[in-house]
């Protein structure tokens, strides 16, 4: 990792320690029907600074991968704060640490825009969980073809992914979902007063 890489790491990290409250506040309701409900082993992927662990059931076994080593303070006082265990591990989406058919169910939330191959993410997604599990997601995506909103999120986005730790906007992530191979998806878009980040998906698909 370049000095400029572990800088600009260091500074999402604290950017997401203190900007995200306003933006969990407007899909709170979400993740809460979403999350409250799973059970047995959750793997969350791109856990962050742990915004997550309040909504998880109390039997929750909770694996939270988190690449960017400056987020694990954070992640760690969220679980404290929320009274859980989570075991932390630094490591790739790409390369989920997790035996084949292994866990109940793997979350995402705002992680499918900055991995560099979403496709193999997903491969892993389907390779870990185990029959009939659960793949809860909650992302923001492109806007739609032709739309002003979706050209200026990609005449932003090289400069964007600088300062947001790879964030794709243009990233149609719904599409990448779709395709992976689910047995079923269970999904809405919406969107939220949040300009070029605007445009969401989330829901969960089984496998």
């Amino acid at each position: 990792m370049t000095a400029w890489e572990r800088m600009a790491k260091r500074a999402h990290a604290w950017m997401m320690g203190r900007v995200s409250g306003r933006y969990e506040k407007l899909v709170a309701e979400r993740k809460w029907a979403l999350l409250a409900e799973l059970r047995g082993t959750v793997l969350e992927i791109g856990a962050g600074t742990g915004p997550n662990a309040v909504m998880y059931g109390s039997g929750v076994k909770w694996i939270a991968v988190e690449p960017n080593p400056y987020m694990h303070a954070r992640l760690a006082e969220a679980a404290r704060a929320a009274g859980r265990q989570v075991e932390m591990v630094q490591a790739l989406a790409e390369s989920l640490p997790a035996l084949s058919g292994s866990v109940d169910a793997v979350v995402g939330t705002l992680v499918l825009c900055s991995v560099e191959d979403p496709r193999r993410v997903m491969a892993e997604v389907l390779r870990v969980l185990k029959p009939g599990g659960r793949y809860v997601y909650l992302e923001h995506v492109a806007a739609p073809t032709g739309t002003g909103r979706r050209r200026w999120q990609g005449l932003v986005e090289p400069a964007w992914r600088r300062v947001a730790d790879g964030c794709r906007l243009s990233r149609d992530t719904e599409a990448l979902i779709r395709g992976a191979g689910f047995r079923e998806i269970h999904g809405e878009a919406f969107r939220l007063g949040l300009g070029l980040v605007g445009p969401h998906v989330a829901g969960y698909a089984v496998k």
